[in-house]
């Protein structure tokens, strides 16, 4: 019951939003045909890939075993410039604030930071946040550890929150310390923070990805190579959106 309540209210949203926006543009205040089509095509999806549904049928069209082929596509597939979801993430390591120019020009997405390094300083790093998240492109925290063999991901704009409010449970100095004795257990208490343990690996299906965002509560992850070592971010919105156009391209 739970599950019918959802997707009628779902449908009602979409049929709603799409009466809105005609009416905005100047067009007359009317249901058509196309606007329910458009409006069941975002529930059927996610009954099928959430399992409330086992498959539908229209005609001789049956999109079930289109989209469980979809959905087994491996996101290693789409690891290009251009074809995402796995995107590439600039990193640069943290290192003397006179290197937050350089960062700055490069339009650095992300700051990696190795476990057991034992220079790291809580102030050159509250430094190189603050002028980092005053730009757009600067999003996340890579750590490594000693190998290079990715440990985890942490949001580095709300670190950057953290750390501006005094009040906060920890500080610049207290990452500086957690990394520098590598201690993952109080690192997981950073912002956003997704272990190995939960990121995916580049042979991963789609299916695997999205149930795996679901679980984490998170629109993005992070994607490890063979060798354990950081590769990408794969993210929801892009995952999805690919996911569409695989079924879409099976059932032509």
């Amino acid at each position: 019951m739970p599950s019918v309540i959802l997707s009628l209210a779902m449908f009602v949203l979409v049929i709603v939003a799409m009466i809105i926006l005609r009416v905005k543009v100047g067009e007359k205040f009317e249901i058509k045909y196309t606007d329910i089509i458009l409006a069941v095509i975002p529930i059927v999806l996610w009954l099928l890939l959430t399992g409330k549904i086992p498959k539908l049928k229209l005609g001789e069209l049956e999109i079930e075993m289109a989209f469980k082929e979809a959905s087994k596509t491996k996101i290693a597939q789409q690891i290009t410039p251009l074809r995402l979801p796995v995107e590439p993430v600039r990193m640069d390591p943290k290192r003397g604030v006179g290197e937050i120019p350089r960062l700055i020009k490069d339009k650095t997405e992300a700051l990696f930071f190795q476990l057991g390094h034992g220079g790291y300083y809580g102030p050159a790093i509250e430094e190189y946040l603050r002028k980092l998240s005053e730009h757009p492109f600067f999003k996340y925290i890579i750590i490594s550890g000693r190998e290079g063999t990715f440990t985890g991901l942490a949001d580095g704009r709300e670190l950057n929150s953290i750390f501006m409010f005094r009040g906060a449970d920890f500080n610049a100095n207290d990452f500086a310390r957690w990394l520098n004795s590598s201690d993952t257990a109080s690192l997981s208490r950073l912002p956003g923070y997704i272990s190995a343990s939960d990121a995916i690996r580049k042979d991963a299906d789609k299916q695997t990805a999205l149930e795996r965002m679901e679980a984490l509560d998170s629109d993005t992850l992070p994607v490890m190579d063979e060798q354990g070592k950081f590769a990408g971010i794969v993210d929801r919105s892009r995952l999805t959106a690919s996911l569409i156009i695989d079924v879409a391209n099976k059932v032509k």
